[in-house]
């Protein structure tokens, strides 16, 4: 049997007249003019596809095309097909083989006959559960239900991005536990791929070729290498009978792959006197921590509390907006844009997990930001709004608990769950509008705060019925916690001490 994806269907794409289907990398590459969007129903095989289409880019032709060949490239909606004749040399197309006793995709033995502990191949795939993990809305059964072709090649193709440490052997991808994920993208497949085609050095060699490639232990990480290098070593065994539908996308199949190797490989990490080495994902957000030390933008628990996801949107555009924290891509897109008024869209992908190996959502948001914002200094009125945004929503529990008048002991129980189940609402329809609140803060973010302008009164109602005297200022406290995005005056300079000489 065998499974090359050059040619065979994995890619899932939306194509540009509305048809949907599934492609393999030749024709990806080759039609990209025509297909609208990679179109995974999970954000990981998203952002995890876009990025390997672009190593595979970058290993056919390099560093991004001169300006008369992205002219030719506009003019004919397509990549030049002489850019990937490597794609028809037999010692690399066999680089992509899934199956076979050959070279494998993204798969090696430590040495012939070495096959190492044999594991369900539902380990491929994040949102399957496997061994003792809790069942959701998915059940599966580690031996009995298994992956099709496709699915197994996707689930190779998001280890470099999302694994993360699973013990002693099994380390992280480069990017240690999996950051937010932005990419630039534009009305095809063929303008996303230029958006984030960026300029680099010698890319390197990226992992299908050399699958059991180690992280270098000093210096600069060639891009290829660090956008596929495995921190897993797999071996996928032969789809077997009997027939079954696949755990993973629903396909039925007339035989599933159930089991493969899934082990660790080498540590990454350095040794305590060793030079770090550098890299800089070109999608990923670095924020400096109060030590000045730069880490990567991570998604946060979104099941910590009822409404722990509500303000990540915030928090990450304030980063995102920060001094030389945007994304190589990102600047890259926004320094291609036409003038300083346009606008560049972007993907955001984030990836959550806990405990190491207990995964809790993925999820994606696209985000429409003024170019120049992410170029000079004018963002930083913008990270201020957001992060007074920030705390005034964190405050409005507090200004609707703190009521001089006496009160119910238990309104202060009921207040907290009611405000955190109407959070998630407002903070949705308020990022819904994030070009606004960057281009005209003056008068969206006063339209921000009426969004709890129209819920705090339900809550209020429902904590405080009643005509009381006591149920009605209780009411008109809570109605009235609001955040507050009037300006606040520059506080005033310390005085030295001793005084002036």
């Amino acid at each position: 049997m065998n499974f090359n994806l050059l040619d065979e269907g994995f890619i899932p794409v939306l194509w540009s007249d509305g048809r949907v289907g599934r492609v393999g990398i030749r024709t990806a590459l080759a039609e990209a003019g025509r297909i609208r969007q990679i179109a995974a129903s999970n954000p990981m095989d998203n952002v995890a596809l876009l990025r390997f289409l672009l190593a595979v880019l970058y290993w056919c032709k390099g560093p991004p095309p001169a300006p008369d060949e992205k002219d030719k490239i506009i003019a004919t909606g397509q990549f030049p097909p002489s850019w990937f004749t490597k794609l028809d040399q037999q010692e690399k197309k066999d680089c992509f083989n899934l199956l076979g006793d050959g070279k494998r995709f993204y798969q090696y033995r430590n040495s012939p006959g070495a096959q190492g502990k044999t594991l369900t191949a539902n380990y491929l795939v994040h949102d399957v559960p496997t061994g003792t993990n809790a069942w959701h809305f998915r059940h599966s059964t580690d031996g009995d239900d298994g992956l099709c072709l496709g699915c197994c090649a996707m689930g190779l193709v998001r280890l470099p991005l999302f694994s993360t440490s699973g013990g002693s052997g099994k380390p992280p991808g480069i990017n240690a536990k999996p950051p937010i994920y932005v990419s630039p993208f534009g009305k095809t497949l063929l303008e996303t791929l230029q958006l984030n085609w960026v300029p680099a050095g010698d890319p390197g060699t990226p992992a299908w070729e050399a699958p059991d490639m180690r992280l270098p232990t000093s210096g600069t990480v060639p891009l290829l290498a660090g956008l596929s290098w495995l921190p897993r070593r797999v071996w996928i065994d032969d789809p077997s009978l009997p027939a079954g539908t696949c755990i993973a996308c629903g396909r039925q199949e007339g035989a599933l792959v159930r089991t493969c190797v899934f082990a660790g490989v080498a540590s990454a990490k350095l040794s305590d006197d060793a030079p770090a080495r550098d890299w800089r994902d070109p999608h990923v957000v670095y924020a400096k921590d109060k030590d000045g030390v730069l880490l990567s933008a991570h998604a946060s628990n979104a099941l910590g509390s009822p409404d722990a996801a509500s303000n990540q949107w915030a928090k990450f555009l304030r980063d995102l907006l920060a001094e030389g924290a945007a994304p190589l891509a990102v600047r890259h897109a926004a320094a291609l844009a036409n003038s300083a008024s346009s606008a560049i869209s972007v993907s955001v992908v984030g990836f959550s997990s806990v405990q190491n190996d207990k995964y809790l959502e993925a999820w994606e948001r696209r985000l429409v930001i003024p170019s120049n914002m992410l170029l000079i200094q004018a963002s930083v009125p913008a990270a201020a709004h957001l992060e007074q945004w920030t705390k005034e929503a964190k405050k409005c529990l507090a200004k609707a608990r703190s009521h001089k008048a006496k009160s119910s002991a238990r309104m202060p129980a009921e207040l907290a769950p009611a405000f955190s189940a109407i959070r998630p609402h407002v903070e949705s329809r308020v990022s819904a509008n994030v070009t606004d609140l960057l281009t005209q803060p003056e008068l969206a973010w006063p339209q921000a705060v009426d969004e709890y302008r129209r819920m705090m009164p339900v809550i209020a109602q429902s904590l405080a019925p009643g005509f009381t005297t006591r149920a009605l200022q209780r009411r008109n406290q809570i109605a009235s916690a609001l955040p507050d995005m009037t300006a606040k005056p520059a506080p005033k300079p310390k005085p030295k001490k001793g005084g002036d000489i």
